[in-house]
């Protein structure tokens, strides 16, 4: 491990050097002012996409990017209660001054997304079907976890499994195929072990989440074949004009009696800035409508008020630095978190003696330290260099449930350790006639140690090393192309653990090498100033992780004994992915059909038999297909008010053996009423899904339901602050419906009605 990071560090080294020695990069500052109507606009969000920067506009609109090298750039500027806007720039002297002038509207109409190609852009810009939440849209959003909070885009469901274990779903496809991502890079956790686990970042430090609908293979390597969820926390700050600036936000909710809290402050100087935040989470168990609810394994009756075993109790705390000067910027932040988290289940037995529990608690812990540079050049060959890595320490232990007042012994519990260092160095080369992209190096490299009284797999070192290229080139004025490359190698060693108290992982000694070469296609055809085509063709790859390949042991999160399938081969998989935008002054909509083929696809399947009580789960493979749509409409038929319709469905077949994929979401469909103007909020909404007939193996038939959800709030200004204050009830008729997701939805029912009051204050 020493040895690969060390070899790691010299080459990005070596590769900079050039760079640190032959910048001579004079550096410009971008000016300007964000206002309407001749009044400022304060708060509003300013990014300078080309060099991934971000200001806020200060009391006057005001807003300031120094040290930019010559060079044309494009601003975005967005805020909540106007129309969002771009424009081009070009620093040729000392100083650059742009004017926005935005319109009052209830539909932002675009949204810029950092997940999908090297540079930031909107949208629309994007190849594939992309969807961005800001941190105000996000922390306004139904739900307690990242995933729920995202599954009122079209095609993005969330598979919940209590507050804190919940999972995005994109597309009908989940756990190994889809990958969460913090700014960029892996987690380090233990979700590329075992999905079911709750992904150590909560909701209330989100500044932004981005999701990548389909294959997203050439920049984020495997297990991207679903998708991918980007969260963007800011571990490392950004120097700002402001000397003292940041966010807080607190929650406060009755469905789980419990509250958040996070504050992040960044000092910024000259050209340093240094940040500290710290934040926490305590919910307890999530309540349900009151009623008898019956154990579909053991038939017996419980009247409940609540989820058992939901309770999240989280904290971390955080510190950052970065640099700006005339050849770039590069920072280094760190953050440790701590949860301690309940997989619900059934009440815990009161006769823990006896009889075995059947939940259990988990808890967490994850120190993290991030690195990211971004290097201008004026080199021939050269244009920028950007080097992102981060190092994760995780370590994460489930314990039984039913002692915890009184101790449980730390070896009934089972204990994984990961350490675990992701890094992309990306060179964009300059213009090559009309050709432009990106030359990266990727690695991700994992060594997992399980120990305690079951451990359900062995130890073991994954090795993840990669090179790619995406290119972009102009056909015509109004037409885009764009292909990447890639090639990856990806190895698993087991490693013997004579202190196992399983027999089997005492001696195993065993490898698997999946190498692959994955690419992309992808066309951009503006058909007018206010509609856009897409088409996206991308091959993809995934290899089967440890779990997959070598489990043999007791899972507590799916509540099942899982034996993996050493046969296992890796995924490969082809999608088509079409997209139809329109952006006008007052309406958007886009279409997004799309197929995924994937062979040999891996799959968890009940056996049928029990060991130690539990129900047996293995590993299989077959060929799977799926396909469907995601669908949007936002129109705004009077001043302040919009009115938007959403819908998605996805079809999803064993063509193997001709039947359904288990646990895909049904037809889906949104409808919102938002009255927004720059101070006032109010929402009300409806979400729907038809009944889930089409099952697949181990499945069960879930009704359709629908809910309403209401919500109301105020930004309110008063020099640089912004305050935003907002007040939601969600299942507003407190409904009992089921998610087909869910895999306690046979005996537990989704969360009643609850009242969420949140504040933010950004500075």
């Amino acid at each position: 491990m020493r040895e690969i990071r060390r070899r790691l560090i010299a080459t990005c080294i070596a590769t900079a050097s050039p760079f640190l020695v032959s910048v001579t990069l004079q550096a410009q500052t971008i000016t300007g002012t964000v206002q309407s109507s001749g009044s400022p606009i304060v708060g509003a969000t300013v990014r300078l996409l080309d060099l991934d920067r971000i200001e806020h506009t200060g009391a006057q609109g005001q807003f300031t990017f120094p040290k930019v090298p010559k060079g044309t750039y494009r601003v975005f500027v967005g805020v909540t209660g106007y129309a969002s806007a771009t424009d081009t720039v070009r620093v040729v002297g000392d100083l650059a001054n742009v004017t926005f002038n935005l319109r009052e509207s209830a539909i932002q109409l675009k949204e810029v997304v950092v997940s999908a190609s090297p540079i930031a852009r909107t949208s629309d810009e994007q190849y594939q079907s992309t969807a961005s939440k800001s941190r105000v849209e996000f922390q306004n959003s139904a739900g307690m976890s990242f995933a729920e909070k995202i599954s009122d885009l079209p095609g993005v469901a969330a598979r919940s499994l209590g507050s804190a274990p919940s999972r995005p779903i994109l597309r009908g496809l989940g756990d190994n195929e889809v990958l969460v991502l913090e700014n960029g890079l892996r987690t380090g956790d233990l979700a590329t072990f075992d999905p079911a686990h709750a992904t150590p970042i909560e909701a209330i430090s989100i500044s932004q989440v981005d999701v990548v609908r389909g294959p997203a293979t050439i920049l984020y390597g495997p297990s991207t074949i679903g998708g991918l969820v980007n969260i963007i926390t800011d571990i490392v700050p950004s120097v700002s004009d402001h000397a003292i600036s940041g966010t807080v936000a607190v929650e406060g909710n009755t469905v789980s009696g419990g509250g958040a809290g996070y504050v992040n402050n960044v000092y910024s100087q000259g050209n340093q800035a240094f940040r500290v935040s710290a934040g926490g989470v305590r919910a307890n168990n999530i309540r349900i409508p009151s009623g008898s609810y019956t154990d579909p394994g053991t038939g017996a009756v419980f009247n409940l008020d609540r989820m058992p075993q939901t309770f999240d109790h989280s904290g971390e705390a955080g510190l950052g630095y970065a640099y700006q000067g005339n050849a770039g910027t590069f920072g280094i932040g760190g953050k440790h978190f701590e949860m301690n988290y309940g997989i619900p289940g059934v009440p815990p037995n009161a006769d823990f003696v006896n009889v075995p529990p059947t939940t259990s608690r988990i808890a967490e812990r994850r120190n993290t330290v991030e690195f990211r540079s971004l290097l201008n050049s004026d080199l021939s060959f050269a244009k920028q260099l950007r080097f992102n890595g981060s190092f994760n320490d995780y370590n994460h232990s489930e314990f039984p449930t039913a002692q915890d007042a009184s101790g449980v012994s730390d070896p009934q519990a089972n204990h994984f350790h990961k350490r675990a260092f992701n890094g992309v160095v990306q060179l964009q080369h300059q213009a090559l006639g009309k050709l432009q992209g990106t030359l990266g190096l990727w690695t991700n490299i994992e060594d997992l140690t399980i120990e305690g009284d079951e451990p359900l797999g062995p130890n073991s070192r994954t090795t993840g090393l990669a090179g790619y290229a995406f290119e972009e080139y102009p056909a015509a004025e109004h037409t885009r192309l764009q292909a990447g490359l890639r090639y990856d190698y990806n190895k698993i060693q087991t490693r013997p653990y004579p202190e196992s108290t399983d027999p089997f992982f005492q001696t195993i000694n065993e490898s698997r090498l999946s190498n692959a070469l994955t690419a992309s296609l992808g066309a951009i055809q503006q058909l007018t100033p206010y509609l856009t085509g897409s088409l996206s063709l991308a091959r993809s790859f995934r290899a089967p992780t440890v779990q997959e390949l070598f489990a043999n042991g007791l899972d507590a999160p799916s509540g099942t004994y899982t034996i993996g399938t050493a046969g296992l081969l890796p995924e490969t998989g082809f999608g088509v992915d079409a997209s139809l935008k329109g952006s006008f002054a007052n309406a958007s909509f886009e279409l997004s059909p799309y197929v995924n083929n994937i062979r040999r696809y891996i799959y968890g399947f009940l056996r049928g038999d029990t060991v130690q009580g539990f129900p047996v789960r293995e590993f299989g493979a077959t060929d799977a297909r799926l396909f469907g749509f995601d669908a949007s409409v936002t129109v705004q038929p009077v001043q302040n008010f919009a009115l938007k319709a959403g819908a998605d469905y996805v079809n999803a077949e064993d063509i193997r053996q001709h039947v359904p994929l288990p646990f895909t979401p049904p037809l889906r469909g949104l409808l919102r009423l938002t009255y927004q103007d720059p101070i006032y909020m109010g929402m009300i909404e409806t979400r729907a899904a038809a009944r889930q007939t089409r099952l697949g193996e181990g499945d069960t038939p879930t009704a359709g339901y629908a809910i309403v959800n209401l919500g109301v709030g105020v930004r309110l200004t008063r020099q640089r602050l912004v305050n935003n204050i907002s007040l939601h009830c969600d299942n507003l008729f407190n409904r009992v419906y089921r998610d087909n997701l869910s895999v306690i939805k046979d005996f537990i029912p989704q969360p009643a009605r609850g009242f969420r009051l949140n504040y933010q204050a950004t500075y």
